[in-house]
């Protein structure tokens, strides 16, 4: 009995001690839990809610590229960039903060529903915001960035080159990076815990490097300003005409850099380069027919301009309807005399027009820089004799790029030299240039006698001719205008593929600039003027 006693008491003894354990154990949980709800809360969260340190890219750094006196064209371009925080964003100033960064707003309220920190890159400031901290830093384009279809454009993290210049040299470009991101502490749903331990880090080598194309900066920002006054939907090339270097290649419709995915699906062509896309052609054309009369000794050749032309049972109108009456080479290229044109193919033949055409390169592609290449013209055998009237007024099936067009016109003015159009010039690495070609030399195609006909009728085209809005103030020029058809209609009108294109000066000629504008007036009057514009531009500057 004893002992049954014994074991009661030790029993209840431990039991006891196990109560009064778990007593003071609770107790001690209880204080811990207190302890964390008070003024430490923010810096004890995290471990509680599985705190972690989260990062977001704000922007990458890629190798700059530079026009031919080192201005850079992408990249080392400052911007800010909003950091936001959607727990406490005031959201009263949405349509402000929109309106002043351009940013979509749907996409804004998007973000901010989800309650994770986000960056918005913006060109201007916005006022202060709750919720929006600012950072300075660097974009890869500049707000009013230049010849943009030519450099090209990345992907949505900036990271891979898509499109030319940038996809062609991406290999290169991207040895040279650097990426600056914004570290912070984050809770589950990476909201951030404090703002104050938001940090800045920056990865990778911040270098200059980079590659140095032909372009011209100013000039193509004045390129550029005058083709919004005449053109919507077109191209203006600038070429050294001995060289071949290009010195602006701007084509409309432009592409914001920031938003490249809602061209998607787009019908307008904002990502397409007109300069480099073959087009119908129009007179420019008949610069190849001039040459092919002059090498085939049919330069005497002369007709009667009645205002039409009849083939096979056709009648062809002329430019002009009331006609041009008795006109030779020169003066019906200076007033684009169809009927004349039409005569004369019928003279020479299709054979050697073709002939005369693929001695200019167009049926080729032209390879402007590595892995960058125009599309490749078009041009078949006539058929018949209606095909060939077409042809000699350069209509029908007949395709060239603008690019082309201006390499035509180069070897009008520089001798009769068939150049090669490039846009790369070198490299730049660590503070050293290496300038350097990747082509091969003009080639002669014309003789001498030959190029100075074609030069001497394009100057009259202007001095007496349909190119007379394209004539500078000073030291005159040579041209021609063209207005082509090309089969679609707006309103229960044809649009036209119209262009200028042509050299300055007119006497020891040093630039090709060929305009290009679609749903045009005409070549006199919607490409011309941005021709002049540039004329008098060099004349000022260069």
């Amino acid at each position: 009995m004893s002992i049954i006693k014994t074991v009661i008491k030790m029993w209840i003894k431990r039991a006891g001690i196990v109560y009064i354990t778990i007593v003071v154990m609770f107790i001690t949980l209880v204080g811990r839990i207190y302890y964390i709800g008070q003024d430490s809360f923010q810096d004890k969260v995290k471990a509680v809610a599985g705190g972690r340190n989260a990062t977001l890219t704000m922007y990458n750094s890629k190798g700059l590229i530079y026009d031919r006196s080192l201005a850079p064209l992408s990249g080392n371009q400052f911007s800010y960039y909003l950091l936001i925080n959607p727990r406490k964003f005031d959201r009263s100033k949405i349509d402000y903060f929109c309106s002043v960064t351009n940013f979509n707003k749907d996409e804004l309220v998007k973000k901010l529903n989800k309650e994770s920190l986000f960056i918005v890159q913006s060109y201007s400031l916005p006022e202060e915001i709750t919720g929006m901290s600012v950072y300075e830093g660097e974009t890869r384009y500049p707000e009013s960035s230049v010849c943009k279809h030519i450099l090209g454009y990345l992907d949505s993290d900036l990271e891979v080159g898509l499109s030319g210049v940038e996809k062609a040299y991406d290999s290169f470009l991207s040895q040279n990076t650097n990426t600056t991101k914004i570290s912070y502490s984050a809770n589950a749903i990476r909201g951030a815990v404090d703002d104050t331990q938001i940090e800045l880090q920056k990865q990778g080598d911040d270098t200059r490097n980079g590659i140095i194309l032909t372009i011209d900066k100013n000039l193509s920002v004045l390129a550029e300003k005058s083709m919004r006054n005449y053109i919507n939907d077109g191209a203006v090339i600038v070429m050294d005409c001995n060289s071949g270097d290009i010195l602006t290649l701007s084509s409309f419709p432009e592409f914001d850099y920031n938003n490249i995915e809602r061209y998607s699906d787009s019908k307008n062509g904002e990502l397409v380069n007109n300069a480099l896309v073959a087009q119908t052609v129009g007179s420019v054309f008949k610069i190849i027919v001039s040459a092919c009369a002059i090498i085939n000794k049919a330069e005497s050749f002369t007709y009667n301009c009645t205002g039409g032309i009849e083939v096979s049972g056709r009648v062809f109108a002329c430019q002009n309807t009331g006609g041009h009456g008795e006109v030779d080479l020169t003066k019906a290229f200076s007033m684009s005399c169809n009927c004349f044109y039409i005569a004369l193919g019928q003279l020479l033949g299709d054979d050697k027009i073709i002939e005369t055409a693929k001695l200019f390169g167009v049926d080729s592609k032209i390879n402007i820089c590595k892995n960058l290449f125009s599309a490749s013209g078009s041009i078949s055998k006539s058929d018949n004799s209606q095909a060939l009237a077409n042809l000699s007024i350069g209509q029908g099936d007949l395709l060239i790029t603008p690019l082309e067009i201006a390499r035509i016109t180069a070897a009008c003015c520089n001798g009769g030299y068939l150049v090669y159009p490039e846009i790369y010039s070198g490299t730049y690495q660590n503070g050293k240039l290496s300038t350097q070609t990747e082509y091969e030399y003009k080639l002669k195609i014309l003789d001498d006698d030959v190029a100075q006909k074609l030069k001497d009728i394009c100057i009259d085209c202007i001095e007496n001719g349909t190119g007379a809005s394209a004539k500078p103030e000073r030291n005159g020029a040579g041209g021609k205008t063209a207005s082509a058809q090309t089969g679609k209609y707006k309103d229960g009108k044809e649009i036209l593929n119209t262009y200028f294109t042509g050299f300055y000066p007119a006497q020891n000629p040093e630039y090709v600039i060929t305009v290009f504008a679609k749903n045009g007036k005409s070549g006199s009057a919607t490409c011309a003027p941005v021709f002049k514009e540039i004329c008098e531009y060099i004349n000022k500057n260069y």
